[in-house]
């Protein structure tokens, strides 16, 4: 292994720790099918359900409209942002979000992080 690979492999491992360790910044991520495939422990706080709860679910089971056309959008253009409400056990929440495409182990998937709108 050169110096340059242990350098990588350290910086996935950062990386993906500080996806994990987030403070008020949920991240989840999803493939084509809109399957949840990941999600941090913020995410798990803010839609007030238990990760394989959330791993059973499609992207937009937790809107209204199921975050169409939105959806659509999003997988067509690179990075996408905007503003949608939650549904949970105890009410509705406004969030924000930011999704992108990404790679995990070389496989496409999208990539969203979404924080509570202030109030």
């Amino acid at each position: 292994m050169t110096s340059d690979d242990a350098t990588r492999i350290a910086q996935l491992a950062i990386l993906g720790e500080a996806a994990e360790c987030l403070v008020d910044v949920a991240i989840f991520v999803w493939d084509d099918d809109r399957n949840y495939v990941a999600v941090n422990d913020v995410a798990v706080d803010l839609v007030g359900r238990s990760r394989e709860e959330i791993l059973r679910m499609k992207v937009g089971d937790m809107t209204t409209n199921r975050a169409s056309p939105l959806f659509e959008e999003v997988q067509r253009v690179g990075v996408h942002r905007g503003t949608s409400q939650i549904l949970r056990a105890d009410g509705t929440i406004e969030i924000e979000w930011l999704t992108c495409r990404t790679r995990v182990g070389g496989l496409p998937y999208m990539v969203s992080i979404c924080w509570r709108v202030a109030s």
